[in-house]
């Protein structure tokens, strides 16, 4: 049959590219696909079978080229490179042409406008530089860079001097040389801190400024020496804050003004409150103490201006030379001179000299007043003339109707001599009354207080004398017998017969004292009669032992089965205090011998105990009271894996620890959980380790519960 459509077409086999026989031709789309080896191309579809399966020619693939018509720009092809045009001008600034490369010595000359720079002769043309400019900005280095008119670099710049000095504004031209005044906030930093580094600023007879706005500061840090000095006025001023100097933590000094030179320093000013503080630590503060003759002068007399010195526990000098004059208050008539505190406690001295001098006290003409020792508010000590030396002391005159009165007030009156010093008194009395002591005296009155061997009688005939020793009952009396520092045997008192001694005190202190070394004995002879010492109703201090010194004090110490009873009695609350000094104290009560007992009680209170509480024997062991709706011990058991304990005494803060002591046949054991109702109860529950009731632990346990403060 046909191998076409066409029913009249040759009916023998189809044509391809190894055999004969029908073919047809191919469409455009059969020519443009180029995959049927059985089709013929047609002139029609020839042109698209070569579009489509011919490429265009590349540098590596060949195939189809347009050649140019110098209207449109196309690649030249490889076989075209070598070919010379003949004809063809040389090239020029002006003219299209046939054109050269430049040399590396043309490059370097620049002088040729007819050849062209390539990338080797350009880098021999960079290498040896001349001027240069263009428009589009890039990196370069060069080893001089100088411009005639304004240079701008916009963006960042670094210069580096490479072993060369970088002058800047180094020419004779008065123009303004600017850094960093443009309207930002940047830092700008000049010169760095390595080795040798220096700044140096130089200025003519302009100024040298430096302003900073806001809160910005103007700091200088020297790790050496900083040095300002001026050959004019030099100011150092604040507008709104203090001036400081020296005053960080460095201790080095601070000189003002220390300069060899003559000149006025003044420190301070006169214009309203202005104040002026001089402070000092433990150093002193020194005004004028160079050795050159020169006037000091603190304060003024105008007005009401004051002049006030303190010292504290240190001294205060006032001192001269031989034969300097001191005038305090030459020129005062009405005001007050006053030497020495209002509550001075220590030595004011007045002429203490060992030369031979004259004190004159209100010795002028003047109907003057000499007060000495006058205040009436503390008792004084005056002492006049008692230095060791044959001293001739007169007070008062014996002139007219004078009058000298010695008195004295609830002190000592005294009047003392050598040991063969002869005392008169009241010689060419004749029909006065001689007086010692005073109807209302209440000091001491001593006749016969003497060191020496000597009688003294009082009432000693044989007559039945009544001697009365401070017997008034108006006033109360001091008696003292035998009171010297010397072994006195004092006796008072007999035991003949039913004699009897009282020894009666008041309100006032009864003593019993004796020397370092004295045994006092009381009632050594009593075996059945009672030894009591305090009151009944005492309502002072009973010291005993009550000693700086080390001492053993013993209280029922003895071999006897004695009861020793403190601070017993029921009535009042008693405080009892043992060992409480803030010394350590080792403080033994108690025995451990045999069966002995220590009980330590307290009702509501509490025992506080401050240090550890250590069981210090084998085979002791802690003690308490369980079972008690307020004790803090006992046992329990979980019913369905919890329990409820009453207690009437537990707080919120108490620790209560738990342990098992009994499984009661339990399925599963769960761990304990505790939760207090404070004041009433508490919990113990039984969790697994998921967090669940356990419910079925009904184990016994013990609990323990600790308080803490």
């Amino acid at each position: 049959m046909p191998k076409y459509a066409n029913s009249t077409s040759y009916a023998g086999r189809q044509s391809n590219k190894n055999l004969t026989g029908q073919s047809r031709f191919a469409t455009t789309a059969e020519a443009a696909a180029g995959t049927n080896e059985a089709l013929a191309i047609s002139p029609a579809t020839l042109a698209s079978a070569v579009g489509d399966l011919v490429p265009s020619a590349t540098t590596a693939i060949e195939g189809v080229v347009l050649l140019t018509d110098n209207n449109s720009p196309v690649a030249t092809k490889f076989y075209a490179d070598s070919l010379a045009i003949a004809g063809a001008p040389d090239w020029e600034e002006t003219v299209k042409g046939i054109g050269e490369l430049a040399t590396d010595a043309e490059a370097v000359t620049g002088t040729a406008t007819d050849v062209a720079i390539v990338p080797s002769s350009l880098t021999a043309r960079l290498a040896a530089p001349g001027a240069i400019g263009g428009t589009t900005p890039a990196a370069g280095s060069f080893t001089t860079l100088s411009a005639s008119g304004l240079s701008s670099l916009s963006g960042s710049a670094t210069i580096l001097t490479g072993g060369t000095a970088l002058n800047l504004a180094s020419d004779a031209s008065a123009d303004a040389v600017n850094i960093g005044t443009g309207a930002a906030a940047r830092a700008i930093i000049i010169g760095n801190t390595s080795g040798a580094t220096a700044v140096t600023i130089n200025t003519g007879t302009g100024h040298f400024t430096v302003n900073t706005t806001g809160a910005g500061d103007i700091i200088l840090n020297s790790d050496d020496t900083v040095l300002i000095d001026a050959d004019g006025v030099l100011e150092l001023n604040s507008s709104a804050g203090v001036i400081g100097i020296g005053n960080d933590a460095d201790a080095f000094d601070i000189n003002i003004g220390t300069g060899t030179a003559a000149r006025t320093i003044t420190i301070g000013n006169s214009t309203g409150a202005t104040q002026l503080d001089l402070e000092s630590g433990t150093g002193p503060i020194n005004i004028g103490t160079n050795a050159i003759a020169h006037s000091v002068v603190i304060g003024n007399n105008t007005g009401a201006t004051a002049v006030n010195i303190d010292v504290g526990t240190g001294n205060f000098d006032l001192n001269g030379v031989g034969a300097t004059t001191f005038d305090i208050g030459a020129a005062t008539t009405t005001g007050t001179i006053t030497i020495g505190g209002t509550a001075q406690t220590g030595t004011m001295t007045l002429g203490d000299s060992s030369g031979t001098n004259i004190v004159q006290i209100g010795s002028g003409e003047g109907a003057t007043t000499v007060n000495v020792a006058g205040g009436a508010t503390n008792p004084k000590v005056v002492n006049i003339a008692t230095g060791a030396v044959a001293n001739v002391v007169t007070i008062g005159s014996a002139s007219g109707a004078a009058q000298l009165d010695l008195l004295a007030g609830t002190g000592n009156f005294s009047l003392d001599g050598a040991a063969t010093t002869t005392y008169t008194i009241g010689a060419s009395t004749t029909s006065g009354t001689i007086t010692i002591g005073g109807t209302a005296q209440t000091g001491t009155l001593s006749i016969g207080d003497s060191s020496g061997t000597m009688t003294l009688e009082l009432g000693a005939g044989e007559g039945a004398t009544t001697v009365a020793i401070a017997g008034g009952g108006t006033a109360a009396n001091t008696v003292n017998i035998a009171t010297g520092a010397v072994a006195n045997v004092v006796t008072i008192g007999t035991v003949t017969g039913a004699a009897s001694l009282d020894l009666l005190a008041g309100t006032g202190n009864f003593t019993l004292n004796g020397a370092a070394t004295t045994t006092y004995t009381i009632g050594a002879s009593t075996t059945s009669g009672t030894i009591t010492i305090g009151g009944t109703a005492q309502t002072g201090t009973l010291s005993i032992g009550d000693t700086s010194g080390t001492m053993a004090l013993e209280l029922g110490a003895g071999e006897g089965a004695t009861t020793v009873s403190i601070a017993t009695g029921a009535t009042a609350a008693k405080t009892v205090n043992i060992a409480t000094g803030a010394v350590a104290n080792a403080v033994t009560i108690g025995s451990e011998t045999g069966a002995a007992q220590l009980d330590l009680k307290a009702g509501s209170g509490d025992v506080n105990v401050y240090g550890n509480l250590v069981l210090q024997n084998v085979a002791t062991q802690l003690e308490m009271n369980g079972g008690a709706v307020t004790d803090f011990i006992g046992r329990g058991t979980l019913v369905a894996g919890t329990v409820t304990i009453s207690n009437t005494n537990i707080a919120a803060t108490d620790r209560i620890f738990v342990t098992r002591y009994a499984l009661n046949a339990s399925p599963a054991l769960g761990h304990f959980i505790t939760t207090i109702s404070a004041g009433a109860s508490f919990t113990v529950a039984s969790y697994d380790a998921s967090g669940g009731a356990e419910t079925a632990d009904v184990s016994g346990f013990d609990y323990f519960i600790v308080r803490q403060n």
